[in-house]
């Protein structure tokens, strides 16, 4: 099992990366195709930096390719792989870096900025978005009943978001990418992520614990000679003080190092 989590985890960080170079390249050359396509001012900049960036979109044509090729590759095997077994990718130091890495996908293929990676000839890339984006929907899908993946997923307050989601269900339906079986438990998943979300936001309204509730040592006192005797314990978690009628009621403050 130990040789299986670490594949899984190198594996998750092949296709971080891979997406990552592949979507940025893509980015690139759709920022040069945009740029001279506006003829009028291509025409009107220097001949070296025309040359310049005719010779950098020739370089990011060559590299994108193989990114592309490789990073499909690797979504695909993730998507076989959680299909089969899920364990593995419920590991702490796996679950919460997986969730991160699909929601980031999933927002630059679904979200506002998929725009930039409309490229003119997708094929000579090897690039298919419809595909991909399926293939990386289904991967959530397969761990779709499993809890801590749902908490992850809750948890990454960097790319995801519900509005993601219900476009990216807006394009599984218009494109036909998904069955409509497979489009409502894709939304009954993100149900369950954001009840989990709002308990997450929930504690964390509550704020930190009061120093005055957290301690070290310990120590008691048995009656006081000012006022009623008093019970409380002070220890490392919350808890609540309680004053008490009796003299003999001890109080107790409790800790550890």
């Amino acid at each position: 099992m130990d040789n299986f989590v670490r594949f899984v985890n190198l594996m998750i960080n092949d296709v971080t990366y891979l997406m990552d170079e592949s979507l940025n390249e893509l980015t690139q050359i759709h920022n040069i195709e945009t740029e001279m396509e506006n003829t009028q001012e291509w025409e009107s900049k220097s001949p070296q930096y025309r040359r310049e960036r005719e010779g950098t979109l020739r370089s990011l044509e060559r590299h994108a390719s193989g990114y592309i090729t490789l990073g499909r590759s690797n979504v695909d095997l993730l998507k076989v792989f959680t299909a089969e077994t899920k364990s593995p990718f419920m590991m702490p130091e796996i679950v919460g870096k997986l969730a991160a890495m699909l929601d980031y996908n999933l927002e630059a293929l679904a979200g506002p900025k998929c725009r930039d990676l409309k490229v003119k000839n997708p094929e000579k890339y090897k690039f298919d978005p419809k595909v991909l984006l399926s293939d990386i929907t289904q991967v959530f899908l397969n761990l779709s009943d499993e809890e801590d993946f749902a908490r992850a997923v809750a948890e990454d307050g960097r790319s995801y978001r519900k509005e993601l989601f219900d476009g990216t269900v807006e394009i599984l339906r218009r494109k036909t990418l998904k069955s409509e079986d497979e489009v409502e438990k894709l939304l009954a998943f993100v149900q369950k992520v954001e009840t989990l979300k709002a308990v997450l936001e929930e504690e964390e309204d509550l704020g930190e614990v009061p120093d005055e509730y957290l301690g070290t040592s310990i120590s008691c006192i048995y009656g006081g000679d000012s006022g009623p005797d008093r019970y409380w314990m002070d220890c490392r978690w919350p808890v609540v003080h309680r004053h008490e009628g009796s003299r003999h009621t001890a109080v107790v403050a409790c800790g550890g190092g």
